[in-house]
């Protein structure tokens, strides 16, 4: 995860307590923090299937780190998916043409929180029991 809100972080880290999912978080403030997580000197092992950006928050714009992962041929496949709080219609079409999994507004409500993650989950799931049986 790619965000810069420490609130949205923990709520995210108690969403994937409350609801039992096993696997490892890593969470980025900055475009810089994730592409050194995913290419650079504190490169994280596997690389991850999904990430949650968020774009349009303070000095995190996340478009740059969008088009990196889709530029890299071992990070193309990554599913993304775009979290913001920003109602910018150019950036959220600019997003869909880099090929995004989601465009999710925040806040995720609380109530919504686990809902939205619960949801999340199911998906990612899916997808790599798909990617599994081929």
């Amino acid at each position: 995860m790619v965000d810069n809100n420490k609130i949205d972080v923990v709520s995210t880290k108690n969403a994937f307590s409350t609801l039992g999912i096993a696997t490892t978080l890593h969470f980025a403030e900055s475009e810089n923090e994730a592409w050194s997580l995913l290419q650079g000197d504190h490169k994280i092992s596997p690389t991850p299937k999904n990430i949650l950006i968020d774009i349009n928050e303070n000095g995190l714009s996340g478009l740059n780190l969008l088009y990196n992962i889709r530029r890299h041929p071992d990070l193309k496949s990554i599913l993304v998916f775009v979290i913001t709080k920003a109602n910018d219609d150019e950036n959220k079409v600019a997003a869909l043409n880099l090929n995004i999994a989601g465009y999710i507004r925040k806040p995720i409500e609380s109530e919504n929180n686990i809902d939205f993650f619960s949801i999340l989950n199911d998906y990612w799931n899916i997808i790599e029991y798909s990617s599994e049986k081929k």
